[in-house]
Formats: structure tokens, sequence, C-alpha cells
């Protein structure tokens, strides 16, 4: 550890991360940033290898995988593409609905929809989604 450079406190990494302290203890309690060493009094010491994975699970969590998924990876239990498969289904599922609403929306403007169109409208999206 000698030639990896200076250990970084909790603060001093956040702040090289830019990140609140709060989160980086929260990931770090969570397994996903443990410290590469304690200090005496129990603080939390980070590396240049903690760095490195600290800017992977930025990452990660900026594709959207959660945290359960970002320890997966991480553990090597999931390849990354395997983790962005799953998570590219769900956006392509919010894309259709996406759509499916801004067609909707656009009847409405296009028909300048008045009271009872929209009465209408509304039923027909509370029958949908029973």
């Amino acid at each position: 550890m000698e030639d990896e450079g200076p250990l970084l406190s909790i603060g001093e990494l956040a702040r090289r991360a830019g990140f609140p302290v709060r989160t980086i203890r929260f990931w770090s309690d969570a397994g996903v940033l443990p410290p590469a060493t304690r200090a005496g009094g129990g603080r939390r010491l980070y590396d240049a290898a903690c760095v490195a994975r600290l800017e992977l699970v930025v990452t990660l969590r900026e594709l959207g995988l959660g945290l359960a998924d970002v320890r997966r990876v991480l553990d090597g239990q999931v390849s990354i593409a395997e983790v962005a498969a799953v998570h590219l289904e769900a956006l392509d599922a919010q894309i259709r609905a996406l759509r499916l609403h801004r067609a909707v929306l656009a009847v409405v403007v296009r028909r300048a929809a008045g009271k009872e169109e929209m009465t209408l409208i509304k039923k027909a999206g509370q029958d949908v989604g029973s």
C-alpha cells in the first residue's frame, strides 16, 4: 500500500468525489464501498483502489442500478452486461408506456377536448388501470 498514494478520510473522499459524507458512509455500511482500513477510533480510511471502486459505483448508480445490483456486480455474481440487459428491458417497457400516454395527450390537445371528453378519457384510463 506504500506506493498507492495517501489514505483518505471519509471527508476527503467525499469532497474529492463530490458526494455528502453520509452517502459515502451509507455505501460503506451497505458493503458497496468498504474502507481499506480503519484508523484509531474506528475512522474509515480509503485508498486508491477505493477511489476507483467509488467511481464504478457512481457510474452504475447513474445507469439506474440499485445498490443490490451494484453489490452483485462488484462481488462478481453477475456481469454488468447481464444487469444492463434487465434494465434495458425495463426502460423499453417504460418507453412504451410513455408513448401511450403521449398519444392520449396528443389526441386531447388536437381535439381540444371538452369536459365530457375528458370524463370519458379519465374513465377509460381507470378501466385500463384496473
